[in-house]
């Protein structure tokens, strides 16, 4: 995924407390890490050609849709998930822990700016909201604030969010149409000076609703509030051959959205061949940028961008190959990425490498998996031999695969590590209980529970492994129910949204 930094916030409207979006991500960038090898640009100072270009760009007419702010276009979020329930249903009052589904940004204190702060469109469950006439102090929305709430999964919140800012840039649209006096959808005369969003920004702010709604799993919500976008998309006309679903005003995290949405209802040949007509758009469009450099353009990075963008549109559909079982053509289609980031580069590019080494890490660690999934053990961990020496500084990627890769061989030899990270002590508490230590193992599994409990909350299958575990222990099963209640007791208390199934806890 996309490691460039996810908001920026400019000078100029650093006061109002707005984001600006990276035009170049694939997936919102709330759910990537920061990125730590992308070069950084210096500002400059505004040539002649910048001031012509604004100039021009506020002559230029702008393009108003209010269509795609409306309200009707996005359903109520509900005010339950599966965990609420499995909490009602098997722990007593007193030890519910308390969890706001309202997706109301709630401040910590009453001391917050009430400019600088988001309503809420979703409707309050009237039987868990107490009335009050009062609303309460909401919380101010910054860059941090939205890493954080997605770091915490809190994406009820998100989804509310992006809904009003969606909902007021259709409100100002169409004041702004009614002043004009115009009766229909038109362009409108840019002006520099009058703040609102255009349909870039808005668009973007719809990527990450629909993003949302896919990390809640509202995939009927997510399927039909895509379908009406994409609707207004296809039908709205931005030049006289040009529609807008064919604009470069749609942001390629949109289309990446549109491509995964099939998979999400069991069409994953739908997925796969859209993911295929992403790589052909990336592919065409690195080659019309190439044919301009000739004509004194520098299109050197813009290349690099789309070219990123196929490779982990590239991944993506291996992955979902993988899924469908087709490992044969997943394997063809890594193959050449994997070389090529097993490369080294020349002296040349000594720097550029360094500045890549790890994404390229991070491309053949996840590429590795494919190869372990297929049974193909041997590859998989020549591939990690590869990338290893190519680093200065030992890699804790690639020592947790390699610790994978044991385990499945049945190597559980201990871990050399004196301090572990979580992912390792996951790996030597199943390697415990294949080695015949079943209580040791459990007590491994609970005590990263215990040191990590927001973390361990949100992996599923971290749950599900201690509840299987809890099964095989001794006891009768009033003492193993007893247990996994225990277990949803602590993690219902970190758990994010939407939370973990009563499947996941086998209660």
């Amino acid at each position: 995924m996309d490691n460039s930094n996810p908001y920026q916030l400019s000078p100029s409207i650093s006061q109002s407390g707005s984001v600006t979006f990276d035009p170049n991500a694939v997936i919102p960038a709330f759910a990537r890490t920061p990125s730590h090898h992308l070069p950084t640009v210096p500002p400059t100072e505004p040539s002649t050609s910048t001031t012509t270009n604004m100039t021009t760009d506020a002559s230029r007419p702008r393009l108003s849709i209010p269509s795609l702010g409306d309200a009707s276009l996005m359903g109520e979020l509900p005010t339950t998930d599966p965990l609420s329930i499995l909490v009602q249903k098997h722990l007593p009052p007193h030890l519910r822990p308390v969890r706001d589904l309202t997706g109301a940004w709630h401040a910590p204190s009453s001391l917050v700016d009430p400019i600088h702060s988001a309503p809420t469109n979703e409707i309050p469950d009237p039987f868990t909201t107490p009335y009050n006439s009062q609303q309460p102090p909401q919380q101010a929305i910054t860059p941090d604030t939205v890493r954080q709430a997605a770091s915490t999964n809190a994406w009820r919140k998100i989804a509310s969010l992006a809904r009003s800012q969606i909902e007021s840039y259709s409100l100002t649209e169409q004041n702004r149409l009614y002043s004009s006096q115009q009766q229909q959808l038109v362009s409108l005369p840019q002006d520099a000076n009058e703040p609102g969003m255009d349909v870039e920004e808005v668009l973007q702010w719809w990527s990450v609703r629909l993003y949302a709604l896919a990390r809640l799993r509202l995939y009927s919500m997510l399927r039909t509030e895509l379908g009406g976008l994409w609707q207004i998309l296809a039908s709205t006309r931005v030049d006289e051959e040009v529609m807008l679903e064919d604009s470069e005003m749609v942001p390629f995290t949109l289309r990446v959205l549109r491509a995964t949405e099939p998979k999400f209802r069991g069409d994953t040949r739908s997925t796969i061949e859209q993911y295929t007509v992403l790589i052909h758009m990336c592919k065409g469009h690195m080659k019309r940028l190439k044919a301009q450099v000739g004509k004194g353009v520098k299109v050197g990075e813009k290349v690099k961008v789309w070219k990123e963008r196929a490779v982990r549109v590239g991944l993506m559909l291996a992955f979902t190959l993988a899924e469908a079982k087709d490992y044969s053509g997943a394997i063809e289609l890594l193959e050449p990425l994997v070389e090529k980031a097993l490369t080294k580069q020349g002296d040349k590019e000594k720097e550029k490498e360094e500045e890549g080494m790890e994404a390229r890490v991070q491309l053949v660690v996840v590429a590795s998996r494919i190869w372990i999934q297929a049974g193909d053990l041997s590859t998989a961990r020549t591939l990690l031999d590869r990338i290893s020496s190519l680093l200065t500084t030992p890699s804790p990627h690639i020592a947790h695969s390699q610790t994978l890769l044991s385990a499945i061989e049945g190597d559980f030899s201990p871990n050399p590590n004196p301090n572990p990270s979580i992912a390792e002590q996951l790996n030597i508490a199943i390697q415990t209980f294949y080695t015949a230590h079943l209580d040791d193992s459990i007590l491994k599994l609970e005590s990263v529970l215990n040191d990590t409990p927001a973390q361990i909350a949100a992996a599923d299958a971290v749950l599900f492994n201690i509840a299987t575990l809890y099964e095989l222990a001794a006891g009768g099963e009033r003492e193993v129910v007893e247990r996994k209640r225990g277990l949803l007791e602590k993690t219902a208390k970190w758990t994010g949204e939407p939370g973990a199934s009563g499947s996941w806890f086998k209660l």
